[in-house]
């Protein structure tokens, strides 16, 4: 016979909880609170001792590399440089600017025209219904009251009201699917929506292309300003321009 000493419900033993008249110190601390917090505190302490030592044995005539592109602030943390060996070079000279802002507007132009061409080849497969009237001018009143539309355009009923690729009856009959031909509307939504995915992502690309022209604009704009000469700064409705004095170029 099986024994029943697993069907029976154990103890369970909980921890006990802050009491009221202490709530306002926090959570009463556990065992496993305290390890967590001693063994923090002594790591810490560790890494004290270790720095304090390193200090202590410290070389003031010793050398290292690294100690060339470094340098201590007045808040006493390490500040590394990022120009080189040379710790008199503070900045960048003029040449310096001019050459990496005009390796900047090659690369914003190279990003433009690549948007110029995927908007020329995006315009070739976007063909837009055409929206004007097709006019028939007749002889004389007797002719505009007998004038046929199907005789004309020699066409069936179906493609009378098409605005462009109207097939004659010649044309229908050297096909050999003529009842998709015959039928303009059936397809007509799906190609709707295609036109439009494709219009949305030339107006996308149109506008992309539009910011990168005037980054590029702007950007030839303040190279020009590193260049010598005497210049003139002009105000006018807001809008900052320069002048730059007439020079004849040998």
């Amino acid at each position: 016979m099986a024994k029943l000493v697993h069907d029976i419900q154990k103890k369970q033993h909980r921890e006990r909880s802050q009491v009221n008249d202490r709530k306002r110190l926090g959570f009463l601390e556990k065992h496993k609170d305290y390890q967590k917090r001693s063994r923090d505190y002594h790591k810490k302490q560790t890494t004290l001792k270790y720095l304090k030592s390193k200090v202590k044995q410290r070389n003031p005539d010793e050398y290292y590399h690294g100690m060339n592109k470094a340098r201590l602030g007045r808040d006493g943390l390490l500040i590394k440089s990022r120009h080189g060996d040379d710790a008199n070079e503070s900045s960048l000279s003029n040449d310096q600017v001019k050459l990496l802002k005009s390796q900047d507007v090659n690369y914003i132009r190279t990003l433009r025209l690549n948007e110029d061409s995927k908007i020329n080849k995006l315009r070739s497969q976007l063909k837009f219904e055409s929206q004007g009237n097709h006019k028939v001018f007749v002889e004389d009143k007797k002719d505009l009251e007998t004038f046929d539309p199907l005789k004309f355009f020699n066409t069936t009923s179906d493609l009378l009201n098409r605005k462009e690729n109207r097939l004659s009856m010649e044309q229908l009959s050297s096909l050999e699917s003529q009842d998709n031909i015959r039928n303009p509307l059936l397809n007509l939504k799906k190609k709707q929506r295609k036109s439009l995915k494709l219009a949305s992502n030339v107006k996308r690309h149109i506008e992309r292309s539009q910011d990168l022209l005037s980054l590029e604009n702007k950007m030839n704009y303040n190279n020009e300003l590193l260049k010598n000469g005497s210049k003139k700064k002009i105000v006018k409705n807001g809008v900052r321009t320069f002048k730059w004095k007439k020079q004849r170029k040998r």
